[in-house]
Formats: C-alpha cells, structure tokens, sequence
C-alpha cells in the first residue's frame, strides 16, 4: 500500500489557530509587515493575506532577484519571527477526540505514514511530543526542511524519499494541504469537522479520521 501522509494543525490536533481568529489576523498582518521591512516590495505582496502565500511569494522573489546570500537571510529571518506564533500554537494545541483512535487502527493495519507541516521542526517536535503523536509516524517534514511552504509539493517529495516509498494521499484541512497532493499526483483528503465542504478542489472530504480507512480500502472492524 501506498504511503499516507497527514497535516497537522487543523487536522490531527485543534491550534490556537482553529480557536482564536484574532491570531490568525495578527499572524498576517505582522508578516506582510515583517516582509516588507526586510525589503520584499509591498506590490510583489498584492492580493494575498495568508501567512504561508505571503512567505512563499517573497521567497519567490528573493530567489529571483537577490543572490543567494540576502535571500536565505530572509527566509532566516522570517523563521526567527514566526517561532513565536509557531511556539504560542504548539503550546496550545490539543487532539482531536478521534486522532489517536484512527492513527492506531491504521498503524495496526501496517500503514506507512508521514507528517507534513507548515510549522516548524520546534514546534512540531513540542506537540508530537507532548500530544503522544511521534510513535504513528514513519517520516516528519516540516516547513524547516524545505524552501517552500504547502501548496507547494516539496514537503510532499522529501516525505516520500525519508519514506522510501510511494505516497498516495495527503489528510488535510485546508486548500494549502489539497494543493500540494495535487501538485504531487497525490489524492486529496479534506477535512472539516463541521461538515461543511470546502469551495477548494479536493478528491474526497471527512468529517472524521476515521473515514480514511474506507477510503483506503480498509475496514473500520
């Protein structure tokens, strides 16, 4: 079987940023912000507001238009200011009340997983760990590891080398975790626990981890 590949925040365990829209308002701001004051022009910046699209464009145009030196100095320097926020999630994060029941139904079915997430190695470390997670996986990749955040599907390549296999699907909450297993030919899995379908494309939607046994081919007995 194909490997399976997980997000974190927002799909195995419940952040800060899933209770408290005000962090997430403040994450953005102070990143555009942030950006703009290491010298990525406001108009390279237009249109977006997410955190991760915010990065992932101003690399874009670091790799592009500085030498290789100032460009990884922006990314150091964005990493250092995002630890805070990264930490103030990790330290807040809390399951889901079916995580660890379905990681250890599919860990007992041999599934090969791997998680791959937009936080860094620190703060993923600190929930893995404090959450009991780190013992369901086969493979971590962080946003540390690579020099693109999700959508685009880095994570997903350096999951599947770490890994030595194959991965076939990527369980997510949002249009970042569904881009990137389009961008890697892998099949999307989204989920909303609220049961509200998201308007981004995806290949199946869940309400709860549970249900990616079936999909799998495998039975919830």
């Amino acid at each position: 079987m194909k490997a399976v590949l997980f997000d974190l925040e927002g799909t195995l365990v419940e952040s800060a940023y899933q209770r408290s829209s005000e962090l997430v308002t403040r994450l953005r701001r102070d990143t555009r912000e942030h950006l703009i004051g290491l010298g990525v022009p406001e108009p390279v910046l237009e249109g977006l507001v997410r955190s991760h699209a915010l990065r992932n464009r101003a690399y874009d145009w670091a790799d592009e238009n500085l030498d290789p030196e100032e460009a990884s100095g922006i990314r150091a320097r964005m990493e250092e200011f995002t630890l805070e926020f990264d930490m103030i999630s990790a330290r807040e994060s809390q399951l889901y009340p079916e995580t660890i029941d379905a990681l250890e139904r599919l860990r007992g079915r041999g599934c090969v997983m791997a998680l791959v997430t937009n936080t860094s190695t620190l703060a993923a470390d600190h929930v893995m760990g404090r959450l009991g997670l780190e013992r369901f996986f086969d493979a971590v990749v962080t946003r540390s590891d690579v020099p693109r955040l999700k959508p685009d599907p880095a994570m997903v390549r350096l999951a599947e080398a770490r890994l030595g296999v194959e991965a076939g699907w990527l369980v997510g909450d949002s249009a970042f975790d569904a881009g990137a297993a389009e961008g890697a030919g892998l099949s999307s899995i989204t989920i909303r626990r609220d049961g509200v379908r998201p308007s981004f494309a995806h290949d199946h939607f869940i309400e709860s981890l549970l249900e990616v046994l079936p999909i799998l081919g495998l039975s919830l007995e």
